[in-house]
């Protein structure tokens, strides 16, 4: 019974995240990290995929981020005065835990509360500036709170494209004994000022013309946003059970928002330029789980067992904003200040999302011989559109998911695993380009099959997998109405190495080879090609990390980021060119005042690379230029 309990409080909440270090001076995401497939630790982020994107699919629409293991419903908890970083799981890393979906998972650690009181100040100079303070204190022996504040100015390039945010929280963590933890946080993001460069859209096979890095927007196109972010989760472990649930909140509102465009560009860098002004905007999701589990042995044997409710209810609007033509403009060069309009807006469309779904799942572990998993999930999915003076629009699915994974120890150091997840998710909105722009499209279901073996080699982790996703495939046809226009299919090869060959120098290298393609009848009436826009084939990552050691109070990082061809255009007559990206810096460690401190310089794109970004839908927008940035970290 009591080795039960141990094996419970240690695997039961399967998917915790890396540790997150309690003092900001440690945080190095490259020395953090297990693999390649993505790791954030405080600010620094690395690895193949994100939180944004995982295979190429976004793992929020497929409802995999976690908190301590439980279902966060596609919410995600990024303020950073709670977000001490998160972990990308797929392949074998993903195994273990209980109703997962296709799409990785994303496991999001919040700053802990510990029992030391502390106090870390981040200072920022360069293409950033600000200051950030975060701390933990206890109250009793059993309470302790952790929180901050911070003020972020980012001046993404000259001429005046900045965002202003302002983010506090708190988060206090109860733990009256060893086998009980309850944490609960609020946290607001604020932005009363943000602009962003348009994204420009061309009207043939070619890319925009080469342009400076400036502001190309309005002074009055400024968004205003607000994030609150509100939740409490925890488990309590007695003998061989364990119960976990958690509640989760989130709402957004924009007073104020903009989407600026330059459209129809012509390869000598003629458009027409739009600017879409947004009533003010608020949505807000809900989600939450409980979960049982009972863990039990048998001889060497280790098993998981189950049991999940879990929901999530999400309400917005979209529809009545006005577009407004200012005529034409030639891409690059800074636009003249148009005198800001006096729309009028129209009536706007709910759209209210509600699924339940429940679910049992095993999971057994035979030390030196594999582990087994396998769950069945019955989920109840309606989303309603409810169109202005007209009938809503009910949407319902009621399918099964299900998933099984099996991962074997061939020989020492040497496991070999494979595994099929079925999933149900939201397909995302359509663009600001669309003609039905806004437009929230149905649920999706999804299928991954996956395959691989990962090697200890010594100090090193190699992971070779192979993986299949597949997916409704929705984009914006030849008139711009953003539809199902078949299915897309995503299968390729990943590959991670990642260890501490020798002391002090850690490295995290891998490598995505993907084939995306579309199929459907769009394919086949030739309406679009074959291949899914702004989805690269190649993409490469390696990061070092050097402590000297003949000066260990410094190290040096190198990182290299390439990213291949990838289709610019629903017909695949465009191609972007691919780009390689160098990042270099250090970091030097002393004492200030007695206390710890960082200071760490980096330059990002070091050899200056000019390269265009592409969205899915066909946006470009130019990669920054070579940037300089500093960041001083002291813990008090």
């Amino acid at each position: 019974m009591r080795k039960a309990a141990a094996a419970l409080a240690t695997i039961a909440a399967v998917g915790a995240a890396t540790p997150a270090l309690a003092q900001r001076t440690d945080e190095n995401a490259v020395t953090a990290a297990d693999d390649a497939f993505g790791t954030s630790v405080g600010n620094e982020t690395i690895g193949l995929y994100s939180s944004d994107e995982v295979r190429g699919f976004s793992p929020g629409a497929a409802g995999n981020f976690r908190m301590d293991g439980l279902y966060l419903g596609g919410i995600f908890v990024g303020n950073p005065r709670l977000n001490a970083g998160s972990t990308v799981k797929v392949g074998l890393s993903a195994q273990g835990y209980p109703f997962p979906a296709p799409t990785g998972i994303v496991e999001l650690s919040m700053r802990p509360a510990g029992r030391d009181p502390l106090l870390s100040g981040v200072a920022y100079g360069g293409w950033r500036t600000g200051i950030e303070l975060d701390g933990q204190l206890p109250v009793s022996d059993t309470l302790s709170i952790a929180g901050g504040v911070g003020f972020n100015r980012f001046m993404d390039n000259p001429g005046g494209d900045h965002a202003y945010y302002y983010t506090a929280g708190i988060a206090p963590e109860w733990r009256p004994d060893d086998d009980t933890r309850v944490r609960a946080y609020h946290a607001i993001e604020y932005s009363p000022r943000d602009r962003s460069t348009p994204f420009v859209f061309v009207n043939g096979p070619h890319l925009p013309p080469d342009i400076p890095y400036r502001f190309q927007g309005q002074d009055w196109a400024a968004w205003r946003n607000r994030t609150d972010s509100t939740g409490m989760f925890g488990h309590k472990t007695f003998g061989d059970w364990r119960i976990a649930a958690g509640i989760f909140r989130q709402v957004q509102k924009n007073p104020e928002s903009y989407n600026t465009l330059m459209v129809d560009t012509a390869a000598d860098g003629a458009a027409r330029y739009l600017v879409n002004i947004h009533p003010p905007r608020r949505s807000a999701s809900n989600a939450g789980e409980v979960r049982l589990t009972r863990t039990f042995e048998e001889g060497p044997r280790r098993h998981n067992i189950y049991l999940s409710a879990k929901g999530r209810l999400r309400t917005g609007d979209f529809g009545g904003e006005q577009v407004v033509d200012f005529g034409p403009i030639t891409v690059g060069e800074v636009p003249p200040e148009f005198l800001k309009p006096d729309v009028e807006f129209g009536p706007e469309t709910r759209d209210k999302l509600r699924q339940l779904t429940g679910g049992i799942a095993y999971h057994g572990l035979w030390p030196g011989i594999g582990e087994f998993s396998v769950g069945l999930q019955k989920t109840k999915y309606r989303k309603t559109i409810s169109p202005p003076a007209a009938e809503p629009i009910v949407t319902r699915a009621q399918p099964w998911l299900y998933n099984a994974t099996l991962a074997v120890n061939l020989f020492k150091g040497v496991v070999a695993y494979a595994g099929y997840t079925r999933g149900l998710e939201d397909s995302g909105i359509a663009p600001e380009i669309a003609v039905n722009r806004s437009e929230a499209p149905p649920a999706l279901l999804t299928s991954q099959k996956d395959i691989g073996v990962r090697w200890a080699i010594g100090p090193m982790r190699l992971v070779v997998g192979g993986f299949d996703v597949r997916k409704p495939y929705f984009n914006l046809d030849p008139g711009l109405v953003y539809r199902q226009l078949g299915t897309v299919r995503h299968r390729g090869l990943e590959i991670s190495l990642a260890g501490e060959p020798i002391e002090g120098l850690n490295i995290v290298a891998g490598a995505v080879l993907m084939k995306p393609r579309v199929s459907g009848d769009a394919v086949e009436l030739g309406l679009i090609g074959k291949k899914a826009v702004g989805k690269a084939e190649t993409t490469f990552v390696a990061n070092f990390d050097y402590r000297l050691p003949f000066a260990p109070a410094y190290s040096v990082n190198l990182g290299i980021n390439h990213l291949g061809d990838r289709p610019g255009s629903a017909d695949n007559l465009l191609i972007v060119p691919g780009r390689t990206q160098v990042d270099f810096g250090g970091r030097y460690r002393f004492q200030l005042a007695k206390f710890p401190a960082t200071l760490r310089l980096q330059v990002t794109n070091l050899l200056d690379d000019y390269a265009w970004n592409v969205t899915e839908f066909g946006g470009f927008r130019r990669a920054p230029p070579r940037r300089v940035q500093g960041t001083l970290s002291v813990d008090f």
